[in-house]
């Protein structure tokens, strides 16, 4: 990582033994608490099993020993607090610009409480819902631009804002058929060649199946998404608002194909829906940290 110069600090806040010793030793800065953090390679039972010598932890690798005689650590901490400001301080050292590839406008919340996703989430998740209603409560403005509104209805794709940054956002409204599919793909492709990164709001059962539809290529055209969602190099985030099931997993950037991020609502029991438009910010802010790779493709119309 450092030759690819990804900053790494450490901050040592209790036990940094053997080769976890080497985690400090080997960042570019680190920060050691006074009476809690400790870095050795072997402990004070191991010396003296060793050795015969004996040592305490303090003394053998404590925050006096090594920001004052090896030099293993950088910054000497009274405690946990202080630890963090440091941290805090090194990171306004690191010289870094973030590349922004985009016109950053200035947040606007939505003309729609967040509060009332609560409303509009079903509590039996077999009933449906327009996850436009979502998206109106996630977005700057509730301002959504749909893209093909007519084409594909199970599956909403638009542009937005979301905390000033452009998004593009993939929501499911039902179960996938091969509209669906070869609407997200030309969706993909042209948020691709924007550099727009790409949100998907997941509640999908999976593909449409039986003879009408294999017989159409649902295979193939669910393909064509599978091969955008993968090879899209911009950032992409998922948030789980409902089921999550089959190949729709993999067509709306589950797990595996490695969205930058990946939250789940409380029907997974995980976080409060009215943080998804923070989280989502934060998200696409750290984004900025990493360059953003040309599309190798262009757009072809579906």
């Amino acid at each position: 990582m450092s030759s690819q110069r990804i900053p790494q600090i450490a901050a040592v806040m209790g036990s940094s033994t053997a080769g976890g010793a080497y985690v400090p030793a080997m960042s570019d800065e680190s920060v050691i608490v006074r009476g809690n953090g400790t870095i050795f390679l072997g402990g004070p039972p191991l010396v003296k099993a060793a050795t015969g010598e004996e040592v305490t932890a303090e003394e053998l690798g404590g925050a006096d020993v090594h920001s004052r005689i090896s030099g293993v650590t950088d910054h000497y901490a009274l405690n946990d607090e202080h630890a963090l400001a440091i941290c805090r301080s090194i990171v306004s050292n690191l010289n870094r610009r973030k590349y922004i590839p985009w016109d950053i406008t200035a947040p606007e919340p939505p003309r729609y409480d967040p509060d009332e996703l609560y409303g509009i989430i079903p509590l039996d998740a077999r009933k449906s819902y327009d996850v436009r209603e979502v998206i109106a409560r996630l977005v700057d403005g509730s301002k959504f631009h749909e893209f093909k509104a007519l084409y594909g209805t199970t599956l909403i794709c638009g542009f937005a804002r979301l905390m000033g940054y452009p998004v593009g956002i993939i929501a499911n409204n039902g179960i996938l058929f091969s509209e669906s599919a070869l609407k997200a793909t030309h969706f993909i492709e042209l948020c691709a060649q924007r550099q727009t990164p790409l949100i998907f709001l997941q509640n999908i059962t999976g593909f449409m199946v039986g003879r009408q539809y294999e017989q159409g290529g649902i295979a193939k055209d669910g393909a064509k998404m599978v091969m955008a969602v993968a090879n899209a190099p911009v950032p992409r985030f998922t948030v789980i608002i409902g089921g999550s099931f089959g190949a729709g997993n993999y067509a709306m950037c589950g797990r595996a194909y490695a969205p930058r991020q990946l939250w789940m609502w409380p029907n997974a029991h995980i976080f409060d829906p009215r943080d998804t438009r923070t989280v989502l910010a934060l998200g696409i802010a750290a984004s900025l940290n990493a360059p953003m790779p040309d599309t190798p493709f262009g757009v072809f119309r579906m």
